[in-house]
């Protein structure tokens, strides 16, 4: 699992590193541009597209993936999906609006609006810079409980932080798992808090959302199975408990 995780996080950083680059330097060719009475507005539209490719990313077709066996260290996992996620389509967008803005004849009237827009863009953009350096977005079910991550929070809930008789519902549709807690004091978490109902994001998961959901219903109805979690053989019982083969 570890060494998934970092290849994915390596990944990510390649990406990181090329959006803000093509962000910062559009938006100075597009202030250029507007400077000296080129065309300029017509370069705004490559990072507006990639701003509504971000978007429909976000809201992009759920893996059909099955969960990964680490048995060296007892976990059913999903890694983080290839490509290029959203985020970074959205930090592409943010670098250029930051630069653009900033470098846009506008922005040195006294009046000028641009400013205010180029620094809450700027500063938006180092947010999600340090988030998606330090972290993707993965799950894991071990014999203790659920571990998540993404680049905004990382928690691990354990099986008696839920409330088995409040069903797991699919995230296919809203692209966000909540699980049901009824003891929020067990769980330990970093970044944003905790709220009664843990919520991770399941977009970016290489793992199908019925398949995630089914598991962990499952093991919340029999505790008895989650020592053996994190072997091929519990995985195969898995499968075939939830109708799939194995």
């Amino acid at each position: 699992m570890r060494e998934t995780i970092d290849r994915a996080l390596r990944r990510q950083r390649i990406a990181v590193t090329a959006a803000l680059a093509v962000g910062l330097l559009w938006g100075v060719a597009t202030g250029w541009a507007l400077r000296t009475g080129d065309t300029g507005a017509l370069l705004t539209l490559p990072p507006l597209l990639a701003l509504c490719w971000s978007l429909l990313r976000l809201f992009g077709r759920p893996s059909t993936a099955e969960l990964r066996v680490a048995e060296q260290e007892r976990v059913f996992f999903g890694p983080p999906k290839h490509g290029i996620g959203y985020r970074c389509f959205l930090l592409g967008f943010l670098a250029f609006q930051a630069t653009y803005q900033a470098s846009h004849p506008a922005a040195s009237t006294p009046d000028g609006w641009r400013w205010l827009l180029g620094l809450l863009s700027g500063l938006f953009a180092v947010t999600l810079t340090v988030a998606l350096w330090r972290r993707v977005p993965t799950v894991a079910l071990t014999p203790d409980g659920i571990t998540a991550g993404d680049p905004l929070r990382h928690f691990h809930v354990p099986w008696e932080a839920l409330d088995p008789a409040v069903r797991v519902r699919s995230p296919r549709q809203s692209g966000f798992l909540r699980l049901p807690v009824r003891r929020p004091e067990l769980i330990r978490h970093r970044g944003l808090g905790v709220r009664r109902a843990v919520a991770m994001e399941t977009g970016e998961l290489d793992v199908a959302p019925e398949l995630l959901v089914g598991a962990i219903r499952h093991y919340l109805a029999h505790p008895e199975h989650r020592a053996a979690i994190g072997t091929s053989e519990e995985y195969a019982r898995l499968r075939r408990a939830l109708g799939g083969g194995g």
